[in-house]
């Protein structure tokens, strides 16, 4: 029987990026793939956007779907709501492998995060990456996507995992992040990796942050070898 894993997408993604990385995973691993509230046409819920409301509907899916134990990917804000899950529930998981997950959160750097996701700003300016977050959110309101995962910012800006919450995550962990990534740094990504008791860093050479533009031949390589050691 394969061995279980899930994929989690990041801010304003959906799991209609996964198709080539799944597609290669599939012949490893039964491969789940989650899209969080409000994206790729799900419905919004009653509370606004926060990591802990997300990890409470993914803890909610894991169940349903009896997914204790798998491995689990989680690509930027899919990598952070993993460990928040595995750092409240211990054991959900056998091994967490995040990709381009930003660490360094204060209330400053949620607002520059957050000025970037005006979509009248984003229809004037990138009109192309704004038809495409309108297709994949289909029928969902792409702007209210925006502005949800703004909110979601700001509230991370102040209330970050702590350094305790993560010292809480007790399952092996991969930590990889692109040596041309602009949006996370390779220091706070090693920052983390000090902070977690059984982690291990991965530098992804001619990476840059956007998950389309990820080698998924050599990230499907990464996991599966990380798969090996649990």
């Amino acid at each position: 029987m394969k061995k279980k894993i899930l994929l989690l997408h990041g801010a304003l993604g959906s799991t209609s990026q996964f198709e080539e990385l799944a597609k290669l995973l599939s012949k490893t691993f039964s491969v789940f793939q989650y899209d969080f509230p409000g994206h790729h046409g799900k419905a919004f819920p009653e509370e606004r956007l926060t990591v802990p409301l997300l990890q409470k509907h993914l803890h909610e899916y894991i169940r349903e779907f009896q997914l204790t134990g798998c491995l689990v990917f989680g690509y930027s804000m899919g990598g952070y709501v993993a460990l928040k899950q595995e750092s409240v529930s211990h054991g959900t998981f056998s091994g967490i492998f995040t990709l381009a997950t930003k660490f360094d959160w204060s209330p400053e750097i949620a607002q520059k995060e957050k000025a970037m996701l005006n979509p009248a700003k984003m229809m004037e300016k990138v009109p192309d990456y704004a038809d495409m977050l309108m297709h994949r959110h289909f029928p969902g309101d792409w702007k209210k996507v925006c502005e949800e995962t703004g909110y979601l910012m700001e509230h991370l800006g102040k209330h970050a995992m702590s350094a305790d919450d993560f010292d809480n995550v007790h399952c092996k962990v991969r930590l990889a992040v692109g040596d041309r990534d602009m949006m996370v740094t390779i220091a706070e990504t090693q920052r983390i990796y000090t902070e977690l008791p059984d982690a291990s860093l991965l530098v992804m050479p001619h990476t840059s942050h956007p998950f389309e533009k990820v080698n998924h031949a050599y990230l499907n390589e990464e996991i599966c070898r990380f798969a090996t050691e649990l």
